[in-house]
């Protein structure tokens, strides 16, 4: 008996993926409203949520039932609607929240990248920066409120790898890690806090880190993480036994990726050792994380995940060795590089 779907569901299925731009914007504008933390401390209906974000209730109501049908909320019989696990991930301030995903992928500045695909599959080249006429890291140096959605997405991103890492790959060695593109340091925090001797310097461009001061308060981590401003093309802190690369090469071309791990290199001194962090590719046409977020990288950066042979012949250009590829359960793997 044959196993291949029939021709209707397959055509049903279809429609269900060309039909993805809806379910990014409903989801959007739920996180948009903050209806997920509207309906944390219970069930309420379309009328008090109406009142409460300001939207029209029947429009409202319309969104949630759409939502609901496919698991994200549920209608109760009384007409009020509920969490459901797939919204409660869309809740703020609460561990592994959705909501910085969903606020970035729905805002227009990301979508304007993505109607350039097709400029970015013919050329090679950022649809971004065709929507925008800069790359983006140029454009959110020039928009503070879309990098401040940006970097909070960023920040979300790490904090699901990060325990992934730390539990996966062995820190005990590290007296100093030095965090090349950190951000506010939320996976060098993760370091320290399963490694109590263990110190940190963020490094990232000084609008970043001149946060860091809020976030040593905030932890508690004073005189144990240090956050150092400047750019990882031209020099980062030297001396440390760790370097790490998290998610930053996938940003990246080749030749830029060779100047920045040329100018790690330089800081490196043996037997200091290089972690870069990424999503390593498999072969065949299984499902994978990463071969979707390599078209992100496409149309927003330029950039690409890499396979391990891939990422292999980058870091001998760069004077570097790969001693192991170390897999986590966040889908990134732990590629660890030494000097030669």
């Amino acid at each position: 008996m044959s196993t291949e779907p029939s021709p209707a569901i397959v055509r049903d299925h279809m429609h269900e993926l060309l039909g993805g731009y809806r379910t990014t914007q409903m989801l959007y504008v739920v996180a948009k409203l903050g209806l997920a933390d509207q309906l944390s401390s219970g069930p309420k209906s379309p009328a008090e949520l109406a009142s409460t974000t300001q939207t029209q209730e029947q429009a409202l109501f319309r969104l949630l039932r759409s939502l609901a049908s496919i698991g994200v909320f549920a209608e109760r019989e009384d007409g009020r609607f509920e969490l459901t696990p797939l919204a409660a991930t869309l809740r703020s301030g609460v561990e592994a929240s959705l909501r910085p995903f969903a606020l970035s992928y729905g805002e227009a500045w990301w979508w304007d990248g993505f109607r350039e695909l097709l400029h970015s599959v013919k050329t090679g080249q950022p649809g971004f920066r065709r929507a925008h006429g800069v790359d983006l890291f140029e454009y959110l140096n020039q928009h503070p409120d879309d990098a401040s959605t940006f970097n909070a997405n960023m920040s979300a991103a790490t904090q699901e790898e990060a325990q992934a890492v730390v539990e996966a790959y062995d820190f005990s060695r590290t007296n100093l890690l030095v965090d090349v593109g950190g951000g506010l340091g939320t996976f060098a925090r993760a370091v320290l806090s399963r490694h109590p001797r263990a110190r940190a310097i963020v490094f990232d461009q000084p609008s970043v880190v001149a946060g860091g001061d809020a976030v040593i308060a905030a932890s508690g981590l004073a005189g144990r993480l240090e956050f150092v401003g400047g750019s990882f093309f031209a020099q980062v802190p030297d001396g440390a036994d760790t370097y790490s690369l998290k998610d930053i090469l996938h940003d990246w071309d080749d030749d830029q990726c060779i100047r920045i791990l040329g100018t790690v290199r330089k800081g490196m001194r043996r037997p200091s050792r290089l972690l870069v962090i990424e999503r390593v590719i498999p072969r065949g046409n299984e499902p994978f994380p990463g071969k979707m977020v390599d078209i992100t990288m496409l149309v927003m950066t330029g950039g690409q995940e890499r396979t391990a042979e891939e990422y292999g012949r980058l870091l001998r250009r760069a004077g570097l060795t790969i001693v192991r590829i170390v897999p986590t359960d966040s889908g990134s793997s732990v590629i660890e590089a030494v000097v030669g």
